[in-house]
């Protein structure tokens, strides 16, 4: 039965974090990603995305319900869903939740190379090698995700496991280099 549980758990924390993002950073993919989550696990959705999901429908569902009425102007086309989708403020959807994402996977990464016995500087470096990220967008990962060295193994082997190339890189690799990020 825990087998089941673990998704649910994992749905549950990723809607936190597209609830936060879509509150810091209104971005609505970050909302419809919680609604699909929410959906697909059984889980409840904080009002602040319901409220995203209810206003997007409304939006389209009025002018469905204008063109059913006979409104000939009344059309559903990519323009449209884009206004609709932006809010009318010109916000592209998108950058912020895949800022989320890759912060993660950077903190997941440097997470499962120290437990493969890379120094925090070894797993660090890989990492900015590997990704051709800077020392300060893995240690500004790092903080944000500090939780991640607290998940199971079990957990963290399905987003990412070290490759053999990886654990190379890192072999050849100066941990000792000096200078900033």
């Amino acid at each position: 039965m825990a087998e089941l549980f673990l998704p649910q758990e994992i749905a549950r924390t990723e809607i936190e974090l597209m609830t936060e993002i879509f509150k810091n950073d209104h971005d609505p993919s970050a909302a419809w990603r919680a609604f699909f989550l929410s959906r697909k696990y059984g889980l409840e959705l904080p009002e602040l995305i319901n409220a995203e999901i209810d206003r997007f429908a409304e939006a389209v569902g009025s002018i469905a319900d204008r063109a059913h009425n006979g409104d000939v102007g009344a059309k559903i086309d990519n323009e449209t869903v884009g206004k609709i989708w932006k809010n009318h403020k010109n916000r592209d959807a998108g950058p912020a939740a895949f800022r989320a994402q890759r912060s993660f996977d950077i903190a997941v990464r440097v997470e499962q190379l120290r437990r493969d016995g890379y120094s925090s500087a070894g797993a660090v470096f890989g990492v900015c090698e590997t990704l051709g990220v800077s020392k300060t967008i893995v240690h500004n990962a790092m903080r944000q995700h500090a939780d991640v060295k607290h998940e199971g193994s079990d957990v963290l082997d399905t987003i990412w496991r070290p490759t053999n190339e990886t654990r190379q890189k890192i072999k050849e690799g100066n941990f000792q280099r000096s200078g900033g990020s």
